[in-house]
């Protein structure tokens, strides 16, 4: 399980005090991108492309949290995807909890690519 903690800004916060809707993709991504950095490399070695992501939003997070904390865990490896679940808390209790997958990518082809057998190895471990 991988952890990541990312500081809040002015802008994740809406009218109501508490961290916006579209705040919560961004912390998301941003904790996948950590996780796969640690593991295969950044995106500049692991190119990858978001191709699902759904979240349930379970309880606020009102202002001033200075900090999110995203725990994500790999659930699944396919062929040429990877699959998360994650969850977001600040304070007490899971906030929000997504389920996302990216596939691996080639650039060149503009397509998806097969994940190595070194790069299922990493990601599974």
């Amino acid at each position: 399980m991988h952890e990541h903690r990312i500081q809040t800004r002015w802008g994740d916060f809406d009218a109501l005090g508490h961290v916006t809707h579209s705040a919560y993709p961004v912390f998301f991504d941003e904790a996948r991108d950590a996780c796969l950095a640690g593991l295969v490399g950044g995106f500049e070695q692991w190119p990858s492309v978001i191709v699902h992501s759904s979240i349930d939003y379970r309880r606020e997070i009102p202002r001033p949290a200075a900090e999110v904390l995203v725990h994500t865990r790999i659930a699944e490896v396919g062929r040429t995807s990877v699959t998360f679940e994650q969850e977001l808390s600040a304070g007490d209790g899971v906030s929000a909890a997504c389920r996302s997958v990216i596939v691996a990518w080639d650039g060149d082809a503009r397509a998806a690519r097969p994940i190595t057998d070194d790069e299922r190895a990493k990601l599974a471990g």
